[in-house]
């Protein structure tokens, strides 16, 4: 009985350090903005590993005049995920060379919220101030 109990010890605890026990990771996938007005499009392309998230948002404004996205993949987005693993508090800067923006990112209902805290500065962004992003 000893073994069964230390066996079943070792197999919990391999699990665990590989990952395999954590919860999903809420944040990891891409995102669109449907509610966008007809003359912009929004979208957050986002891997989450453990506390930390990165990823890449895709802002098209002025009816497609201005892309503020880059065909590769360089993350602009960077940051740290609370303690509830529902809500981050992310750096971003632009394609067109705004540097230093701060937003939160919170998901709830299956939704992503995008709100700036601080806009970016140094350059142009499009990103919206506001926006609730759907899975893609």
């Amino acid at each position: 009985m000893k073994i069964k109990n230390i066996f079943f010890g070792c197999v919990v605890t391999a699990i665990s350090m590989s990952g395999c026990a954590t919860p999903t990771d809420q944040f990891t996938g891409e995102w669109d903005w449907n509610n966008a007005p007809n003359s912009m499009t929004f979208s957050i392309d986002l891997k989450q590993q453990g506390g930390k998230l990165q990823g890449q948002y895709c802002a098209v404004a002025q009816k497609g005049n201005k892309m503020d996205c880059d065909d590769e993949k360089n993350p602009n987005i960077d940051g740290i995920i609370d303690s509830t693993g529902k809500s981050a508090i992310v750096n971003f800067s632009s394609f067109f060379g705004a540097q230093d923006g701060k937003a939160t990112l919170k998901v709830t209902d299956r939704h992503l919220v995008w709100h700036i805290m601080k806009a970016p500065n140094g350059g142009e962004f499009y990103a919206p101030k506001d926006a609730i992003l759907t899975p893609h």
